[in-house]
């Protein structure tokens, strides 16, 4: 069994998450698992640290379109990845497998899902969905499997699209140093709004959700945008560190790096909750049948704050190090 916190494997989506734009193979890809299946649903499911992050979707009720994951807890997928096999359920209403809030929340009844191994770590499902119960018959397994392949190619080379930065090993700590301190701040700034949430979330489903001022919610939305860059420049930062100085040191801010970049793509479904909100493509309830996104989002800020204050410790010791 699956360790699903393993290091190794959440290692292999750092590169994947960070480009979280659209992408038109794996999006044709979940079109094609729906038609081959006749279910209105698919995906390519990532399964991180606290959530399953859809990387391509098709057919999703519209919270999920927004927010582009659910808990891992509450998730079929985390059974393919955890057992590292295919995983078929007729009927989740009376399957004891199945967290009970995919029938409850979402109406899921029958679901089918593959693994997606990326060099040698199982990291999410290829799967189709229904709403009704239903079998899924040895030709859509085989199908999803053969989908399965060309998903986690495209993964690999998603993964690998990452070119490499130039200077010395001085001139990357001084910009690793200032990025991290950077990002530092900009997650101490939108701890608030994310705090705010998480009581809103946190009182849920017993009162209403409590009102987050719109302007706050805003700034905080702006805020995050321009965390996922600095996040993005420090990983470059770190990577390039790693590779022209293979110091244990390096190594370790390298590894925090992977880490935070996890955790900043985690705090993403409640951001994008929070823009529905404000543009008025979802409405307060809709956001609020969501309440458990934005519990696991605010787990996911404290530890990216834990692991900003980790590298700058880390650099600071380098520095030191370098200096004496």
């Amino acid at each position: 069994m699956a360790d699903l916190n393993d290091p190794a494997r959440l290692a292999e989506l750092h590169q994947v998450l960070m480009r979280a734009d659209a992408d038109a193979i794996l999006d044709a890809c979940v079109v094609r698992a729906a038609e081959l299946a006749g279910a209105p649903m698919a995906l390519v499911s990532l399964v991180v640290r606290h959530i399953q992050f859809f990387r391509a979707h098709h057919g999703l009720p519209p919270e999920l379109c927004v927010s582009c994951a659910t808990s891992r807890s509450n998730s079929f997928c985390q059974l393919v990845v955890r057992h590292e096999v295919p995983l078929v359920v007729e009927d989740a209403a009376t399957d004891a497998r199945v967290p009970r809030e995919l029938v409850e929340r979402y109406g899921i009844r029958a679901y089918a899902g593959v693994p997606l191994r990326v060099r040698g770590h199982v990291v999410g499902s290829m799967c189709v969905l229904d709403s009704a119960p239903r079998g899924f018959g040895p030709r859509v397994l085989e199908g999803l499997a053969r989908l399965g392949d060309e998903v986690a190619a495209r993964l690999e080379a998603l993964a690998d699209d990452a070119p490499p930065r130039s200077g010395a090993a001085s001139e990357r700590l001084a910009r690793l140093e200032q990025t991290a301190r950077t990002l530092e701040h900009a997650l101490a700034a939108i701890a608030p709004a994310i705090t705010a949430a998480h009581g809103a979330a946190a009182a849920l489903p017993d009162a209403p959700p409590a009102a987050l001022d719109p302007d706050d919610l805003r700034a905080a939305v702006a805020c995050y945008h321009d965390m996922f860059t600095i996040a993005e420049e420090l990983a470059d930062h770190a990577m390039a560190l790693a590779r022209s100085a293979p110091a244990e040191a390096a190594s370790e801010i390298a590894l925090a790096t992977r880490s935070l970049a996890t955790d900043m793509v985690e705090i993403g479904p409640l951001v994008r909750l929070a823009e529905g909100v404000l543009e008025g493509t979802l409405d307060r309830g809709a956001a609020a049948r969501a309440a458990h996104v934005v519990r696991e989002a605010f787990a996911a800020h404290e530890t990216a704050s834990a692991a900003v204050r980790r590298i700058v410790a880390t650099v600071e010791r380098m520095r030191a190090t370098e200096g004496s």
